[in-house]
């Protein structure tokens, strides 16, 4: 029966700088990673890190996507300004006028949301990080406990395991004592009786005759 350690184990105390010096890969993406849990349940905790990861890096990619849009917006506002430039003063049209302060107001509140996204961009790489690590910690928490549990099993399966070996050898020696003994005593009342006698005692103690 399996027995667990009721040792606290204390939370190992990784620095920040680990990751950066060791290069440590974002672990939801790792396959090796998703392989320690292949036969051991995630915690709360592991579970709760895993998914701040994947939203962090959901948000990083949607906020790309969404820069990527508002400077093609702003693209075009501005490509519209040069255009309508002409009818707007060459001409005085109100119309081409309204439309240049609409795309004005356009490229100021880009710009402002432009400034939004580039903050969190720069500040989100530090929180997946900081989210790894922790995963890391609690990922380590889990393995090596259960490393030590499995160490524990191994050094009951490898008492066993001797155990039974010295059984074994202790039953193959007894066997052949009995099968020895046997055949040399059927063999002596051979010889001595005959193998017409033999087989009535056969036919005595073991119901048929032994052949």
């Amino acid at each position: 029966m399996w027995k667990f350690f009721t040792r606290p184990v204390r939370k190992p105390k990784l620095d920040i700088g680990v990751l950066r010096k060791n290069d440590i890969v974002l672990l939801p993406l790792d396959g090796r990673w998703n392989n320690l849990f292949k036969n051991t349940e995630k915690t709360t905790d592991i579970l709760r890190c895993e998914e701040r990861i994947k939203e962090l890096l959901k948000q990083q990619s949607s906020l790309i996507a969404e820069l990527e849009e508002i400077q093609v917006r702003k693209k075009q506002c501005m490509e519209n300004i040069i255009k309508l430039t002409p009818e707007a003063f060459d001409k005085n049209s109100e119309e081409a006028k309204r439309q240049m302060q609409w795309c004005e107001k356009e490229i100021k509140r880009i710009n402002e949301r432009k400034r939004e996204i580039e903050v969190n961009l720069d500040n989100i790489p530090g929180l997946i990080k900081e989210a790894n690590l922790e995963l890391l910690e609690y990922t380590i928490k889990l393995v090596y406990v259960k490393i030590r549990s499995n160490q524990k099993r191994v050094e009951e399966l490898d008492r066993l395991i001797e155990e039974t070996r010295v059984r074994l050898k202790e039953y193959i020696s007894e066997r052949e004592l009995l099968a020895q003994d046997g055949a040399d005593t059927y063999s002596y009342f051979h010889d001595l009786l005959g193998s017409e006698e033999l087989e009535k005692l056969d036919r005595i103690f073991f119901g048929k005759s032994k052949g």
